[in-house]
């Protein structure tokens, strides 16, 4: 099980449990005089720069960058005005936004800056925090929906890999909270948000998260895009300030590129994963959490091959069953893992992989010019992704320094924002092309 434990040191706890102190500050600002309150601010503005944060016509907050927080601070427990400008802006220029908050004495408050500026829907949402030392065993966390693009959502927080039968908030609406912090046991939970309604669709996995006995967390969803999640959570604590809690999913496929080998189960750590994969299917992605697998495929109950991948988090990899069945040494059966880029370019991407075990080393060329400096290709060599215009283009495979064409794909439609693999597979008397688009 892969756990991120979620702290507070202990010198940040005072005697009633509540938090306090200044996020690693290395000096205490000192506490005004008269009644005071604890104020920290999360900037989870989608659409705006870092900022400084002014109250009372004083810098209180210089350069809070986008998606991150500040641990609490004391304040006069008075009228404040709160003015919020671009980062580095002189004092007297206009604020973006401007607000006014009474904070109660001896409270504790978070301020969010939420919404976007670009359609006016910019807010300082300021929220009470009823911060205690729960009972013995217990976890206790407030949740906020500050993910305005994401839309209503439903969150589920379990202690297993199922996903539970109800969630922990349905229908979860921007800007919506949790009105009261939640206990639960203290232990291992695994946080997944899906749209509203829609269970089978995860749109963020938090993987598995230790919250502990002590601290009152803050969680909040921010459109902030992680891994292969549109959006992510941050953990509000005190010192350190926040840990942003990433998606922590990866994305693993099968290619069957040995052209004599039969149809192959693929097993993921001894279980069936992809059944009767065939010469040149490639599988769909399987979406897990990230650690180490044990990968392998077996042909009739029996085990071919197999590898380790320590599968990072973000990450997308295709494992390919490449070589001969039939003989041993370099074009051997084996499989080779290879990282894949979904990432949407302005242009096409494009990568080159020379997979026909006994080819000679190839040339690659696009419209008639080398391409990628891909000259002298050796199996099994796999090229860089390369960004071009979208277009359409001449791509022909080419014996190594001699104009015998074994590939020839002309008139090669490549689209903007799509990945493009094109592999030399099968044996060189029936060579060919295997075209695989992400995604």
């Amino acid at each position: 099980m892969r756990a991120l434990t979620l702290f507070l040191v202990a010198t940040a706890i005072i005697l009633s449990g509540c938090l306090g102190g200044s996020g690693g500050s290395s000096s205490t600002p000192v506490p005004p005089a008269g009644a005071s309150a604890d104020v920290r601010v999360l900037h989870a503005a989608a659409d705006a720069p870092s900022v400084d944060i002014y109250i009372n016509d004083e810098l209180a907050i210089p350069d809070l960058a986008r998606f991150e927080a500040t641990s609490f601070t004391s304040v006069p427990a008075e009228l404040l005005t709160i003015d919020v400008r671009a980062s580095g802006s002189p004092a007297d220029s206009a604020p973006v936004f401007s607000s006014e908050v009474t904070p109660t004495a001896d409270g504790f408050f978070t301020l969010v800056a939420y919404g976007l500026l670009d359609d006016d829907s910019f807010d300082l949402l300021v929220i009470a925090d009823d911060i205690q030392t729960p009972p013995t065993d217990t976890a206790r966390a407030f949740v906020l929906h500050a993910a305005p693009a994401t839309g209503n959502v439903d969150v589920y927080v379990d202690a297993t890999d199922e996903l539970g039968a109800e969630p922990l908030l349905a229908d979860f609406a921007p800007a919506a909270d949790s009105a009261d912090y939640v206990e639960v046991p203290a232990g291992d939970y695994r946080i997944r948000i899906t749209p509203a309604g829609d269970r089978d669709t995860i749109a963020y996995d938090s993987g598995f998260v230790s919250l502990e006995s002590g601290p009152s967390y803050f969680l909040a969803a921010l459109d902030r895009a992680s891994g292969f999640a549109p959006a992510s959570v941050i953990a509000l604590l005190d010192n350190p300030s926040f840990v942003q809690l990433e998606d922590q999913r990866t994305r693993v496929r099968a290619m069957h590129l040995s052209p004599d080998a039969p149809n192959v189960d693929v097993l993921v750590d001894g279980a069936a994963a992809v059944p009767d994969v065939a010469f040149r299917d490639v599988s769909d992605y399987l979406t897990v959490l990230a650690g180490e697998y044990d990968i392998a495929v077996a042909a009739g109950g029996n085990e071919v091959a197999s590898l380790t991948v320590n599968a990072e988090a973000g990450v997308a990899y295709s494992i390919l069953a490449t070589g001969f069945v039939s003989v041993t040494g370099e074009q051997g059966f084996a499989l080779r893992p290879l990282v894949d880029d979904l990432t949407p370019g302005e242009g096409a991407k494009v990568r080159v992989i020379h997979a026909s075990p006994d080819a000679p080393n190839v040339d690659v060329l696009v419209n008639g010019a080398m391409f990628a400096g891909l000259a002298g290709v050796p199996y099994f060599t796999a090229s860089d992704y390369v960004e071009a215009p979208a277009d359409t283009y001449d791509i022909a495979v080419n014996v190594a320094d001699t104009l015998t064409t074994v590939i020839d794909l002309p008139g090669t439609g490549l689209n903007a924002g799509s990945n493009y693999t094109v592999i030399a597979i099968n044996d060189v008397a029936n060579i060919e092309p295997l075209l695989v688009v992400d995604p």
